[in-house]
């Protein structure tokens, strides 16, 4: 399967509605991974970046909003379709706002929700690397409301791994990272991705110049100072993912 096309987790404790609705993304062209519960897809969400997760919010062990929360603080980009029969329901109305992607009332109209999938995962998704997991919260939040999708890396090693896994057309990476620094992410990056076009990113201007220098030098095409003002931040990733 290319990576273009994308990864989805389902989750569902019915399990013939599970396997049902993953054999159907597997027959549109997607990678296709399965949980029973909600503990399950917080744990694969760990160690994956999933494009889209489609999950019940009635589980046992842990239900849909509870896991949709810890996602979203393992991975503040992810986009998530919520399925409920109470659709209703207060708690629904409160995570649609906390930013839950969308939420399909029971039962699925199979056509619509890969009609839904293939729109969230058509356009390629931004990479923003930072150690800041606070940063990064808010601005996968800035960026998912003006219709980004957003992919986080709290590492190098974490963005090399996701580069090599999906296509990111456009790069945020901070220039101070633990182990491997911003400079050789961006590097490494863009030897796996030639084409990807890169902001970096630092709170230290003078401190770190000569690395800024150096980014600029390997065709790295801007830098923005924090804090950041967001419609700045915005208008420079438009503009650039339009390029």
């Amino acid at each position: 399967m290319s990576k273009e096309k994308g990864s989805i987790l389902v989750v569902d404790d019915n399990v013939d509605l599970l396997k049902t609705l993953s054999l159907i993304l597997q027959r549109s062209g997607y990678q296709v991974d399965m949980a029973e519960d909600g503990l399950s897809a917080v744990d694969k969400s760990k160690s994956h970046c999933f494009d889209v997760i489609l999950m019940d919010i009635v589980m046992p062990r842990m239900n849909g909003v509870e896991a949709f929360r810890e996602i979203r603080r393992i991975n503040p980009g992810a986009r998530v379709i919520l399925m409920t029969a109470y659709y209703e329901d207060q708690l629904v109305k409160q995570v649609l706002h906390e930013g839950v992607h969308s939420a399909l009332c029971k039962p699925i109209d199979i056509g619509w929700v890969v009609e839904t999938i293939r729109g969230i995962t058509s356009s390629p998704p931004i990479l923003l690397v930072d150690d800041d997991a606070d940063f990064c919260r808010t601005m996968a939040r800035t960026l998912e409301l003006e219709g980004h999708r957003v992919c986080v890396a709290h590492s190098g090693e974490e963005a090399l791994e996701l580069a090599r896994r999906m296509v990111c057309q456009v790069a945020l990476i901070d220039v101070k990272l633990p182990l491997m620094g911003g400079l050789e992410t961006y590097i490494k990056l863009k030897e796996i991705n030639p084409g990807i076009m890169t902001i970096m990113m630092t709170a230290y201007r003078d401190e770190v110049q000569d690395i800024v220098d150096q980014a600029m030098l390997a065709s790295a095409t801007a830098c923005l100072y924090k804090p950041l003002d967001p419609t700045e931040v915005v208008g420079l990733v438009s503009h650039i993912g339009a390029q």
